[in-house]
């Protein structure tokens, strides 16, 4: 029908737009916010990160927005109210599409997070990576270095368990990486479900040029009960990752196989 082609021209036009929007902004930020956020913290690096995390949290909320104004998606956040205040916490959620950790950082304001190092590279966002965020191409003692002294300054940690957007069709498979993040540290951990429908068009190897066909994409989440490390500090460290590895993964494939 002319109607349903219509509204996926538009879905699809506002997909676009705001890779657009994402890439301009980040490049605006990177070039002429975080250089006043440098003059106004005193040039004191801590005071910088912290007010740049809060800038990209807001950032990143008005661009969800956008997001949803312009057609292309709608956002639901079921139990909100437990990431209110978190400090501390390693934050695992499953990986459906390519929006996935920025809704997540609009969610914490006070965010770090392990990113793909390629990601250095992109010239709209490299900047703003490289002042922020634990790229994994770094040595993985060095991350948990870096991501422990973070989360010692009162940041909440994101982290795709996966390690890369799940493939369409395909089981989990989570690496151990998130648990020995959330062991090393001593912090619990805040599981978030991504929900809702096909991310068709923001998927691994999805075209560029593609969307759900028959509606806007729908992000159903949900913010779980914390995951307590306690009963795993005692253990041997490679039996100890593996066991919450498990844990972790058990928690979100059973709300997966519920909704």
């Amino acid at each position: 029908m002319i109607v349903d082609k219509v509204k996926y021209f538009i879905r699809l036009t506002s997909k676009l737009s705001s890779f657009a929007v994402f890439g301009i902004g980040s490049l605006i930020l990177g070039t002429s916010i975080f250089p006043l956020l440098h003059v106004l913290s005193g040039f004191s690096g801590r005071r910088f990160r912290k007010m740049a995390r809060y800038f990209i949290s807001k950032s990143f909320v008005v661009f969800v927005k956008y997001i949803e104004i312009t057609g292309s998606m709608r956002l639901s956040v079921k139990h909100r109210e437990l990431l209110k205040g978190a400090k501390s916490k390693v934050i695992i959620a499953n990986h459906p599409s390519l929006l996935d950790v920025v809704i997540l950082i609009s969610l914490v304001p006070n965010a770090d997070c392990i990113v793909k190092g390629a990601l250095i590279d992109n010239k709209f966002i490299s900047i703003i990576i490289r002042n922020l965020y634990i790229p994994n191409t770094l040595p993985f003692e060095e991350q948990l270095e870096r991501a422990a002294k973070s989360m010692e300054e009162g940041n909440n940690l994101i982290i795709f368990p996966e390690g890369t957007r799940t493939r369409c069709g395909e089981p989990w498979v989570f690496k151990k990486g998130a648990a020995r993040f959330a062991i090393y540290s001593k912090n619990d951990i805040i599981p978030i479900y991504f929900g809702g429908n096909e991310k068709i068009g923001l998927r691994k190897y999805d075209k560029m040029l593609s969307h759900n066909p028959t509606e806007r994409y729908l992000y159903n989440l949900e913010v779980l009960p914390q995951i307590s490390i306690a009963e795993y500090l005692d253990m041997p460290a490679s039996k100890s990752a593996i066991l919450l590895t498990d844990a972790m993964k058990n928690v979100l494939e059973q709300k997966h196989s519920n909704s």
